[in-house]
């Protein structure tokens, strides 16, 4: 046992930082292919995966960066090629374009992210001033200031990036420029019936879920003749883009990357990278022999992952839908560059329309659905939780280490695919609110219940009181119980196998906004919290502990009363 770890010592002595440098690499290439997969679809194993890399990929990175400068002085001459991977790992840290942050909450920490980034640039430039690298002028001094740059340009982008998606952050820098902005040629008009074209219309109309779920943004106003030529099916199917591009807004370096820097960026990035290998490749066929093989092995490595990252960054860039819009539709962040766009906007639109298009055609033949996002909702049922969490072993052993609400949020959570009849119910429910006024208690954002409770003819002082006039988090509560209850009921009393389809939607739609308020929370109004929800998961499994019969629907009513 003794020599076993005397032996792993050994290895972490002679080849600790070698391993810490291709494990971020390896982290980096699952992060690229894993984060494209979860924009698409809900996976817990997947979710899993992504927040292991996504977690480690940084401690990693940091703690290689730290080991690094702290021990660089102690490196035997034929290990100062190790010195050349500092920029490797402060452009690890730059993540890749597909997932800046793994939840809402990361974009708020980005002065965090800020004081880290400042931090690791000195330890990378500290690491290469102590090495002889820089000191000796051969071919592998430029190589190194080359992918200095760039791996602090790419981390910069993506503190960049995190601190654009924050919800904190304001874009207007004065009171005068959230008026409105009024569309002079609606996208609508042009583009047709087709996907692509309610693409672009998705594009165009961004300004206003960003206004409902970022912040306050100068809204946008479009013609009437837009609502005209598009029905229901189509702004439906431009409402789930627009579902996708929101992700991208918060989890994702889109919206930085389609700008005239970020396009500057990722164009230099690459060829800076190349540039850099080609220099490194000369000097190993010189000068290589005088370092480890390992390391230069290892540097082969990391030189031609980070081309390859980098030329799938902007072949990604490139294919992208914003990429798309933004040539369709330029704005005032493209005057700055108008000249170049201009001339290359006929090969670009060669190059990325073409091939969209051909693979668009040829999933059309195959029957393949063509989605932007997951096309599924969450579901999370109240009652089900406390049925089963009672006896159940692992949420048992959650409780002792204090983590019960987590791990039961997370194991009695999951996904169905949205119902294939909801679009229409939810456009008759819209029909109805058509004509309210949008301060009428009954239009469909101020209801909350109001107005079905009216049609059923039920007088709302009577239920009103205790399930409407209430917080909205406590509202949430009372419906989805009541919801469960009487489904339960209806099936019990008319033996019903297979409910219609009214039915089935329904308990989807309460379980959803049950999943909103226990697992998502910061995606409801500010004024919305978990704590009644956990106020009642403590009172109804702590009462149903010390029952001995099995529990049902009954004895969790019962405790709820």
């Amino acid at each position: 046992m003794a020599g076993g770890v005397e032996m792993l010592v050994m290895f972490w002595k002679e080849w600790g930082i070698q391993a810490l440098v291709l494990l971020s690499f390896v982290l980096q290439v699952i992060l690229l292919v894993s984060a494209e997969i979860r924009h698409r679809r809900d996976s817990g194993i997947l979710r899993a995966i992504v927040w292991s890399a996504f977690m480690l990929a940084d401690t990693t990175a940091i703690y290689a960066l730290g080991h690094m400068s702290v021990n660089s002085s102690k490196w035997l001459p034929k290990h100062q090629l190790m010195a050349f991977w500092a920029p490797f790992l402060l452009l690890h840290l730059g993540g890749q374009d597909k997932i800046t942050a793994y939840s809402v909450e990361d974009n708020r920490l980005w002065l965090r992210h800020l004081q880290t980034f400042t931090v690791q640039v000195l330890a990378a430039g500290y690491v290469l001033y102590e090495s002889s690298i820089v000191a000796r002028r051969t071919l592998l001094r430029p190589a190194a200031i080359l992918m200095f740059v760039v791996g602090v340009i790419k981390y910069g982008e993506r503190v960049w990036a995190l601190n654009c998606a924050s919800t904190s952050n304001l874009p207007g820098k004065n009171y005068q420029s959230f008026g409105r902005v009024h569309i002079e040629h609606p996208l609508s008009l042009q583009c047709g019936a087709d996907r692509d074209g309610q693409v672009l219309v998705a594009h165009q109309l961004l300004r206003i879920p960003m206004h409902l779920l970022k912040g306050p943004l100068p809204l946008v106003a479009f013609h009437r003749s837009m609502m005209e030529d598009y029905n229901w099916e189509r702004m439906y199917e431009v409402a789930e883009v627009q579902l996708s591009l929101m992700y991208e807004v918060f989890f994702s370096k889109a919206p930085v990357i389609h700008t005239w820097r970020g396009r500057c960026i990722h164009v230099i990035s690459p060829m800076a990278t190349v540039a850099a290998f080609m220099l490194f490749h000369r000097f190993s066929q010189k000068d290589g022999d005088y370092y480890n093989r390992v390391d230069v092995a290892a540097t082969y490595v990391l030189l031609t992952g980070a081309v390859v990252l980098e030329i799938t960054s902007l072949l990604r860039a490139m294919f992208s839908s914003w990429a798309e819009a933004s040539m369709a539709n330029p704005g005032k962040d493209d005057d700055t560059i108008y000249f170049y766009t201009c001339l290359f906007q006929t090969l670009i639109w060669v190059v990325v329309a073409c091939p969209r298009c051909l693979v668009r055609c040829a999933m059309r033949k195959a029957g393949l659905p063509i989605r932007h996002w997951s096309g599924s909702m969450g579901q999370h049922n109240f009652i089900h939780l406390c049925t089963h969490s009672r006896n159940s072993r692992s949420s048992k052993i959650a409780r002792r280490m204090g983590r019960e609400d987590w791990w039961n949020t997370l194991v009695y959570t999951s996904s169905i695919p949205v119902p294939a009849d909801f679009s229409q119910m939810l456009e008759k429910q819209l029909q109805r609110s058509k004509d309210v006024n949008k301060e009428s208690p009954d239009h469909i954002h101020n209801s909350r219940g109001r107005a079905a409770l009216k049609r059923m003819g039920i007088s709302q002082e009577e239920l009103a009181w205790w399930s409407v006039d209430i917080p909205l988090d406590e509202s949430i509560l009372v419906w989805h119980i009541a919801t469960h209850v009487y489904l339960s009921w209806y099936d019990a009393e008319y033996s019903i196998i297979d409910r219609g389809a009214l039915a089935k939607a329904i308990e989807v739609l309460s379980n959803y906004m049950m999943f909103l308020l226990a697992a998502r929370p910061y995606m409801l109004p500010d004024n919305a919290s978990r704590q009644s929800y956990v106020e009642l998961c403590n009172k109804a499994i702590n009462h149903l502990k010390y029952s001995s019969a099995e529990v049902s629907t009954q004895h969790v009513l019962q405790v709820l009363k």
